[in-house]
């Protein structure tokens, strides 16, 4: 088993320090998102467990930090509301895009506390809630230390591990990431790779319970493509450093197909004016998206909660974080419309994911911008050949749905009477 250097308690100290010289930071940082959330919507200082009233007690807390995780977490919803309909279930997000989508779901929300053991406490003797769900790997210890004191157990779910973050943990974590470890009652792993590197890391109570993301629910195929976005590609979650790459590609493209266009999407929007003028500095026209009849040859999208949807309306998915050392982003929301992906080497965030895919042909990896070119050339060229290989990466992951259903049973245990 692996072995962590340091005094537990010196750990814990160092931690509780860091806290209280984060305090006036963090404190101006709630005041700020109180003030400019729309005058319907402000609650000021959750973070510091300060809940409104009304917020039921005795049911779930399901916590995720942003939209993705969001997004996981309302398949799991769908599926404890099935089995268990008395059971509250009551969210808490760290952004502002998470609560948005958490409102959405129709579920009380909350701001999470910050993670200092009075705020955790307050939260916790509010909610009296019968389990802590936290969605993929947010390990807070005062959290999970609190938890255990009040004889609440905590779940980590869709919990993920990157060759990055287990690095990080094993030179950093300390005895505390194993006490950390010692007080949740199960980690719910997406694949058999991250379940490896938790026990790794010295947890205990670990299982394969599959990927939430793999049950992203999808009615019916995409519809065609419209005729003029034939030639149209979309590069998501762009880093500096790849954005020139994704440019220079295309810049090749449109000596093959002068009428091919590109929508580029930085992951994180704010980046969206530097994006654009590095367009512009490319000699390529530019707008933001939507850009309406001027049809320029790239446009630049500016606001989260839109990519999702994009997928379907093009033929040519490129997945960024890939072509530098990010990691790559999850290519599982665009194979879930029947869309295959382009990506570089970088992928090792979600290797599991993209080696499923790359087991049933359906994703294609590009080592540079000139690789990533050709590849869109050749889509371009053989536009019923990638269509097939769209096809077989949904269905790839259509056959790996069920992981809400392994969660959930795998919290029978704690709600199964109050589901009665």
């Amino acid at each position: 088993m692996q072995r962590f250097p340091g005094d537990p308690r010196v750990r814990r100290w160092h931690y509780q320090l860091a806290l209280v010289a984060l305090g006036p930071w963090l404190a101006w940082d709630a005041w700020r998102r109180c003030r400019r959330a729309p005058l319907g919507q402000r609650r000021c200082f959750e973070q510091f467990g300060r809940l409104r009233n009304g917020l039921p007690s005795g049911g779930v807390w399901l916590h995720a930090v942003s939209l993705g995780e969001t997004r996981a977490a309302a398949l799991l919803v769908r599926e404890m509301q099935a089995r268990w309909p008395a059971v509250p279930i009551v969210f808490s997000t760290t952004t502002e895009t998470g609560a948005d989508a958490a409102r959405a779901l129709g579920l009380p929300h909350f701001y999470a506390p910050y993670d200092y053991a009075l705020a955790q406490r307050r939260v916790l003797n509010r909610l009296r809630p019968r389990a802590v769900v936290v969605m993929e790997t947010e390990l807070w210890p005062n959290l999970v230390r609190e938890s255990a004191h009040a004889g609440v157990p905590v779940m980590i779910a869709n919990a993920r591990l990157s060759d990055r973050s287990l690095a990080r943990y094993r030179r950093w974590g300390g005895r505390l990431l194993r006490e950390v470890f010692a007080g949740i009652d199960l980690i719910c792993a997406q694949s058999s790779d991250d379940r490896e590197r938790f026990v790794e890391l010295g947890a205990r109570h670990v299982l394969d319970c599959g990927n939430l993301k793999f049950d992203l629910a999808v009615a019916e195929r995409a519809a065609p493509i419209a005729p003029e976005q034939a030639r149209t590609w979309l590069a998501a979650s762009t880093h500096p450093g790849e954005e020139e790459q994704v440019l220079a590609a295309h810049a090749r493209i449109r000596e093959t197909y002068p009428d091919a266009r590109l929508v580029l999407v930085p992951r994180h929007p704010e980046r969206a004016a530097e994006v654009m003028r590095l367009v512009e500095s490319s000699g390529q026209s530019v707008a933001r998206w939507p850009a309406g009849p001027r049809r320029p040859s790239v446009e630049v999208i500016d606001r989260a909660g839109v990519l999702a949807a994009r997928f379907s309306e093009v033929p040519v998915v490129f997945m960024g974080g890939s072509l530098v050392p990010v990691g790559g982003h999850n290519p599982l929301e665009p194979a879930a419309v029947g869309r295959a992906v382009l990506r570089g080497p970088h992928v090792q965030n979600f290797r599991a994911v993209f080696a499923t895919l790359s087991a049933a042909d359906g994703e294609r990896q590009v080592a540079d911008a000139e690789a990533l070119a050709a590849a869109v050339i050749d889509c371009f060229d053989a536009p019923a050949a990638w269509e097939a290989a769209g096809e077989r990466a949904r269905a790839a992951i259509a056959a790996h749905r069920g992981a809400a259903r392994q969660v959930a049973a795998r919290m029978a245990p704690w709600l199964e009477s109050a589901g009665r």
